[in-house]
């Protein structure tokens, strides 16, 4: 068996070069991973703000109102609190009109509902229980918040 032995400056500038190897390739990696996070956050800046609002809720015009499609009706499914429907409509009410209008669908409903802040609407509601009525509401911005 033979070994072989190198000189101590020979192992020290082995050792150096080594070391010097991974500090450079860890500088440049550092380098790179820096220019790359960089250019993400200037790419998608306002997108991910965007997207963060979006998660936070939204802002609309309208009576603050939740509708849904039950059966062949739209009803009321929520009133929003501090809304302008709050106290006017009740969850469950069937809609019937929108200005004297008869809309078919959710969708349509929706449209009608909403309109710039301050104008009034004409909501013909009827209740699972009894009653028909007319209510004139006016329209604010609504704040959702989830």
């Amino acid at each position: 068996m033979r070994t072989t032995h190198e000189s101590p400056t020979a192992t020290s500038i082995s050792r150096w070069r080594t070391a010097r190897s991974v500090v450079l390739g860890s500088i440049i990696l550092a380098g790179s991973m820096a220019t790359s996070a960089a250019l993400m956050y200037r790419m998608a800046g306002p997108t991910c703000t965007q997207q963060r609002e979006l998660e936070r809720g939204y802002t609309y015009s309208g009576i603050g109102a939740v509708i849904q499609q039950r059966g062949e009706h739209v009803v009321v499914r929520q009133v929003i609190a501090e809304g302008p429907a709050e106290g006017l409509l009740r969850e469950g009410a069937v809609l019937v009109a929108v200005d004297g209008e008869n809309p078919r669908s959710v969708e349509g409903f929706a449209n009608a509902l909403r309109g710039p802040a301050g104008t009034t609407v004409a909501v013909e509601i009827a209740y699972p229980c009894g009653g028909h009525e007319t209510v004139i509401i006016e329209r604010s911005v609504i704040r959702v918040h989830r």
